[in-house]
């Protein structure tokens, strides 16, 4: 671990011709230690993280929503939603992960505002290769997390499954982000 010292004092004293007191402040990094073969290791505090909700898609078929989601009755602040009917069945968003990232994680299911009754397929794709696949009904909801590990793409998509052609269902995946260092 690397641990950097600061020393931090008062330019001004109240009323003193003398500087203020004087304060230590110690910070610890984490220690990253690289292999011969390459692959890396962080250790020491927090991994990184990043939602995909402040990312911008690399595509996107029919757009996508990053505002809070509810679903089945939780709030997800940070959240990627996709919608899909019979008119628009498939709508999918790309994003680039650049080879930096280690684990995606997120809680998908219908938004609490979708119609009654209703179900989307969620898939998730890493680098053209499916990581998930699940049919999920409105009112229930399922934590996903992937390996991304030296991935360049995920690309997450939803599908209707063929109820009430008329309505629009919203497939979220509630505060999906990307994180790297230890899985």
């Amino acid at each position: 671990m690397t641990a950097a010292m600061v020393i931090l004092g008062s330019a001004c004293g109240a009323g003193t011709s003398g500087p203020g007191p004087t304060r230590t402040v110690t910070a610890t990094a984490p220690t990253v230690t690289v292999t011969a073969s390459g692959t890396s290791e962080t250790t020491g505090e927090a991994a990184q993280s990043r939602y995909l909700s402040e990312l911008d898609p690399l595509t996107a078929t029919q757009g996508v929503d990053t505002s809070a989601a509810e679903i089945n009755g939780t709030g997800f602040a940070r959240s990627v939603t996709l919608t899909a009917n019979a008119a628009g069945p498939v709508n999918s968003a790309e994003y680039n992960l650049g080879r930096h990232w280690t684990t995606f994680i997120a809680t998908v299911g219908l938004r609490d505002d979708s119609p009654t009754g209703g179900s989307l397929t969620f898939e998730a794709a890493v680098d053209g290769t499916r990581k998930f696949r699940e049919t999920i009904h409105l009112g229930a909801s399922r934590e996903v997390k992937l390996d991304v590990r030296d991935a360049l793409r995920l690309k997450l998509t939803v599908s209707y499954t063929g109820q009430d052609a008329g309505s629009l269902y919203y497939g979220s995946w509630g505060d999906a982000q990307i994180l790297e260092g230890k899985r």
